[in-house]
């Protein structure tokens, strides 16, 4: 109704393709709105949809090529995060851009880091909560489920270990869906969202610290997709992908089922998830340079890895150079064996050729190994005995992946999904010696974990400095309700951290952190603050032992060591972005020992702290130099004992500024 108006208020109009294509209704009132010169622009979001090589395609979305016949002279923009060079070129194709302008950016996230561990199917859930407990114990994150089912059974396993989890699918109602998002997004009663991959498509929540995938992807695409849901922000977050080749049967009986797929469809999800697969099985190549490469993204700096420690994947953080090695010889030996035993590749003529054996992937390799329980003990038996089972897994993986090998996936009575090995469309090659097979051999994955598993333990101040950062996040939330704002748009996440990494609760050094202006803190300082007082008070008897160690050790208290000592005692390095390039903290001309009076006993200087925001800064002046008339060395209530081994550290109290005192009176109450 609203565009059939001679003036429309709508700007914007939002529709699926879907709609476009079915509603006749729609088609007239865009056609009217054409020829009235009203129609700007078609914007085609999620355009890889379009593409039958896209990871998501949809047949509507190819359909959409009909608004360029029908509208010739509106322009159209097509937008998306996941194509790469192959999808970008059949885009342009599919909606008749002909000569368009295209404007690609990098598709690296550097405050993501990447991870892929192995995965016990049936202990991963208890793998995540403990993962999560371990590094991201208060923080929002995305487990990423294949099925409905895994996100309940999943979300209640971390629920019965105290984790505040909700599971999200397209089996719950729409009100109970809304509910859930809504709880997560404000992290009120849901810390860990468990979904299927239909959640999150345009959720922009920035603060998701973690995002971890209990199940393979379909697609790198998918991949690089979800798992870019994490660090919105900007700050270091992790993606986690638990890998087990056993999924790649059970997605490979998906793609079969799809009912609207041809056989060039599935072609096309097969060889997505086999890219997927090659991603995981490469444990040499940097994890960011893989997915870079498979997005066209070829010229990207080999050393990022290197030059940014905190964001490190798991292949580069690997000590061990692996060395390739020529298996040409055992790949001729075990494709002879599949040939004799197993039959061709295909379903048909596997089927055709009753005196075939079925073999899996995981029989093949118990007669490799030469295990007491393989099926045969003759031809390729105990061949490979010299290898750990790790990487035989691995190498039979990989000749499915390079196609001298392919599984042909069977359908039991019992309606499971079974895949048999037979030969592959390459295996000629090696036989005949036109192709080598080259292979990395690793560790075993038992030492994987274990080098996973070995993290440094944080200092009693990193301690600190994360536990304060929680109650600050859990008062920016409070009052985020009392001002109806998300409580985000109070202080950011990385303004909270540089605020926590002070364990100061001084206004002068609060007003030093970029987004605390004084407005803020006139508004939100007096709850802040008192948060920050319970964390100065402890960094006032750090110093203090620090102080009492130097007297110990006969510091000569000289002002250049005095500064550098400060500096070493208040600089974290559980926030840096760079463990060897570590910034110290701004110290304001007016910081201090804002909360400690000094008196003078005897030619020595004793501190003591006053509860509670002090009621004086000091200001400095130089050793030597006269104190301003009327703050002598008597009972005066502003005076400073002068002794020698405080040089560099006097200074004069004097009232606080007007400003900073409105900071510790709330302008509001709370309910």
């Amino acid at each position: 109704m609203q565009l059939s108006k001679k003036d429309p208020v709508i700007k914007l109009l939002y529709v699926t393709p879907e709609k476009v294509c079915a509603s006749s209704r729609l088609m007239s009132a865009l056609e009217n709105l054409y020829d009235r010169r009203l129609l700007a622009r078609f914007v085609i979001d999620e355009a890889h949809c379009v593409s039958q090589w896209g990871h998501d395609f949809r047949q509507d979305y190819k359909r959409l090529n009909m608004l360029r016949k029908k509208f010739r002279s509106v322009p159209m923009m097509a937008l998306t995060a996941t194509a790469n060079p192959r999808v970008q070129k059949d885009i342009q194709n599919q909606l008749e851009m002909l000569k368009p302008q295209v404007f690609t950016m990098s598709f690296n996230r550097q405050n993501l880091k990447y991870d892929v561990l192995p995965k016990k199917p049936k202990k991963v859930a208890t793998d995540c909560l403990e993962w999560i407990k371990k590094y991201h114990p208060h923080d929002s994150g995305i487990i990423y489920c294949l099925s409905r089912h895994e996100c309940d059974t999943t979300a209640a396993i971390l629920q019965k270990e105290g984790l505040a989890a909700l599971a999200y699918h397209a089996g719950l109602p729409d009100s109970n869906r809304d509910l859930v998002q809504k709880k997560w997004v404000n992290q009120e009663g849901c810390q860990v969202i468990c979904a299927t991959i239909a959640f999150g498509m345009g959720i922009d929540k920035p603060d998701v610290r973690y995002v971890i995938h209990a199940s393979l992807p379909k697609s790198l695409e998918g991949y690089y997709q979800e798992s870019g849901r994490a660090g919105r922000d900007g700050e270091m977050s992790h993606c986690l992908l638990f890998y087990s080749y056993s999924d790649v049967t059970r997605l490979r009986r998906l793609i079969l089922m799809e009912k609207d797929g041809n056989s060039h469809t599935r072609q096309t999800h097969f060889n997505n998830l086999y890219s997927m697969v090659h991603y995981c099985e490469n444990v040499v190549d940097c994890r960011r340079i893989q997915l870079l490469a498979y997005f066209g993204e070829t010229n990207f700096n080999p050393n990022f890895c290197k030059d940014h420690p905190e964001v490190i994947c798991d292949n580069c953080s690997r000590k061990k150079d692996y060395k390739s090695r020529n298996v040409t010889d055992e790949v001729k030996s075990i494709i002879r064996f599949v040939q004799e035993h197993c039959g061709q590749m295909g379903r048909i003529n596997a089927k055709r050729n009753p005196g075939s054996g079925r073999y899996t992937l995981n029989m093949m390799v118990d007669i490799f190994l030469g295990t007491k329980s393989a099926k045969i003990q003759s031809g390729i038996f105990g061949k490979g005995a010299a290898y750990s089972r790790h990487n035989v897994e691995r190498l039979f993986r990989k000749l499915v992946l390079d196609k001298i090998l392919d599984e042909d996936l069977y359908i039991t009575a019992n309606d499971q999904a079974v895949a048999y090995v037979v030969l592959g469309e390459k295996a000629p090659a090696v036989l005949n010696g036109s192709l080598q097979v080259e292979f990395h051999e690793t560790e075993s994955a038992s030492a994987i974990r274990k080098q996973r598993a070995s993290v440094a333990k944080m200092s009693q101040r990193e301690e600190m400095v994360k536990k304060c950062l929680g109650e600050l996040t859990d008062t920016c939330k409070m009052l985020g309700k009392v001002f109806d704002v998300h409580y985000f748009n109070i202080f950011s996440t990385s303004t909270l951290k540089k605020i926590a990494e002070t364990l100061s609760s001084d206004a002068e050094v609060l007003l030093q952190i970029d987004g605390v202006t004084e407005d803020k803190l006139e508004k939100y300082g007096a709850e802040i603050i008192k948060v920050m007082e319970k964390y100065s008070e402890w960094t006032l008897l750090e110093d203090a032992a620090c102080q009492s160690v130097d007297t110990a050790t006969g510091s000569t208290g000289t002002p250049g060591s005095d500064e550098d000592a400060e500096d070493v005692g208040t600089t974290s390095s559980y926030f840096c972005n760079n463990a060897n390039q570590r910034r110290k903290r701004k110290r304001p001309p007016n910081f201090g020992e804002s909360k400690r009076k000094k008196t003078s006993h005897g030619g020595s200087q004793q501190f003591h702290y006053k509860g509670g925001h002090s009621k004086y800064r000091r200001t400095r002046r130089p050793f030597g130099s006269k104190a301003p008339a009327g703050s002598g060395s008597g009972s005066a209530p502003h005076s400073v004992a002068a002794t020698p081994g405080a040089a560099g550290r006097l200074g004069v109290l004097a009232p606080p500024k007007p400003k900073a005192r409105q900071f510790l009176q709330p302008s509001y109450s709370i309910l």
